[in-house]
């Protein structure tokens, strides 16, 4: 019976990383990435070339085509005090769980350089998210949407048809109390009194956002109708940054879904330009992962 030859072909790293001809595996734009590179990151002499082995390899060329995209992009590197930083971190947290670095990271036979280079990948990101955060074409976007930027305090009920928020409507204007109404009737039970808090408009589906961002303060509005159903709402606080603001701490006036959405656009940009390679026996560069070599591929044996 045949199982895949990806689990069978296994590797001597330790004689291959000694070695004079240390093996070529793979390329990101003009750096080459050899075998002993990947042998660094483990402490086995021997290594299945499996899905682990493959990931890993993916993970260092993801990270060397991240490192020539930030220098490229924005003439910057990792900060060796981000570095340090994120590396005694991992070091406290092994010592404190008595950890080995296999353990702590899950990557069987994981070396403390496989460690080391998890904090330099963390640096590398940092330092790509602060230079888009502030580059001009991000600002431009940002400011061109007043949702995306503009926080909200807003109280709301949800209900299923637009009659029935009309006749809500009309026993709020009758002076009931909006709180006590929206635990009686909101279909949203997870917000006491209909507290939505403050957050970024953006955060919201399109239509209930922009009644946020344009509803007069203190004043009830809607119904207005979403994906949801219909909402009653009454915005209570609007803050929006000036460009100065934002430029003084991005981190501050964005939400982590909101920097993650930037970084995540512009790094899958990286991945799907880079000029990668790897050997034909180790498999195929394809932007989300390393392509497994064929089973009957050279350089491979099928299991009996």
């Amino acid at each position: 019976m045949r199982r895949s030859a990806i689990l069978l072909l296994v590797l001597s790293l330790g004689s291959a990383a000694c070695s004079g001809g240390d093996e070529e595996i793979a390329r990101v734009g003009a750096t080459v990435i050899h075998l002993s590179d990947i042998a660094a990151l483990y402490e086995t002499k021997t290594l299945p070339i499996d899905e682990a082995f493959l990931e890993t390899l993916f993970i260092r060329m993801a990270g060397e085509a991240l490192e020539q995209a930030l220098e490229a992009d924005f003439g910057a590197g990792a900060d060796p005090a981000t570095v340090e930083e994120y590396l005694r971190t991992f070091d406290e947290g092994m010592a404190a769980q008595d950890m080995t670095p296999a353990q702590f990271l899950g990557v069987p036979g994981a070396s403390r350089e496989m460690v080391v280079h998890n904090a330099r990948l963390l640096a590398l990101r940092d330092a790509a998210i602060d230079h888009l955060l502030a580059a001009p074409e991000t600002v431009d976007s940002l400011f061109a949407d007043p949702a995306t930027l503009t926080e909200v305090c807003v109280r709301h009920i949800l209900v299923e048809t637009g009659e029935e928020a009309e006749e809500i409507r009309g026993r709020l204007e009758a002076g009931e109390e909006f709180a006590a109404v929206a635990d009686e009737v909101s279909l949203d039970t997870g917000t006491p009194g209909g507290d939505l808090g403050c957050r970024a408009a953006g955060g919201y589906v399109p239509e209930f956002a922009a009644a946020a961002v344009e509803a007069p303060l203190d004043d009830l509005v809607g119904p207005v109708e979403t994906q949801y159903g219909f909402h009653l709402l009454i915005v209570s606080e609007r803050t929006t940054p000036t460009r100065d603001d934002y430029l003084a701490d991005p981190r501050a006036v964005l939400s982590g879904e909101e920097i993650g959405e930037i970084w995540t656009e512009w790094f899958n940009g990286v991945l799907q330009s880079v000029d990668a390679w790897v050997a034909e026996r180790y498999g195929t560069w394809t932007p989300i992962g390393i392509r497994a070599p064929q089973a009957d591929a050279p350089g491979t044996s099928p299991a009996e």
